[in-house]
């Protein structure tokens, strides 16, 4: 994980440096793009499990618009990676698991100049891709619809590029078993405004 967060943080330096930081009012509306980076974790999946791990490096990209100020929408993508690996007497099996998704973002009107705050809330159509078994019964693929929710951070580095770094929560995702949890992500990454 350390290697991850290091490789984030040279990217983000590399886009801060080879961009200009004259800030300019951004702009109210447009299209965008997203490209993130951190970490999932389902806390509950690895239970009084042993040889169990339930996180992973989390990849996740969106398409959104800015209708005003402070409100915009945003399709996306998102891979948990593989959210639950366990091998002992009663589990043998590994769940890869990802979403596609659709939100409302709240409050994105930047403060203090370049810094700026939001809130998403929107939902998340899930897929979990089972392998292996469990007490000797093999595991099923399984999908669902939940709701999800985001809170972040972001700043705006001139009218075309904003760096965001945000904490998402996906309720309600399936182990390989049925239990359920909530899937908690964290990201950092970038935006590129068109």
């Amino acid at each position: 994980m350390l290697k991850t967060k290091f490789k984030l943080t040279l990217l983000c330096m590399s886009i801060v440096g080879a961009t200009s930081v004259n800030v300019a009012q951004a702009a109210d509306n447009g299209l965008y793009l997203g490209l993130n980076a951190g970490k999932a974790e389902a806390r509950k999946y690895c239970e009084n499990i042993t040889n169990c791990d339930s996180a992973d490096t989390s990849i996740r990209g969106e398409v959104g618009y800015q209708f005003n100020a402070n409100l915009g929408a945003e399709l996306g993508y998102t891979s948990f990676g593989t959210l639950f690996n366990a091998n002992n007497n009663n589990f043998n099996a590994r769940q890869n698991a990802k979403a596609w998704t659709a939100s409302v973002v709240l409050g994105t009107d930047p403060f203090a100049e370049r810094f700026g705050v939001f809130g998403r809330v929107g939902l998340a159509k899930y897929g979990v891709s089972n392998s292996g078994t469990v007490l000797g019964v093999p595991v099923v693929n399984q999908n669902d619809t939940k709701p999800y929710y985001g809170v972040g951070v972001k700043f705006d580095l001139d009218d075309s590029w904003v760096l965001r770094a945000e904490y998402q929560r996906y309720a309600d995702i399936s182990r390989v078993d049925g239990v359920q949890d909530n899937v908690q992500a964290w990201h950092l990454g970038g935006v590129h405004r068109f």
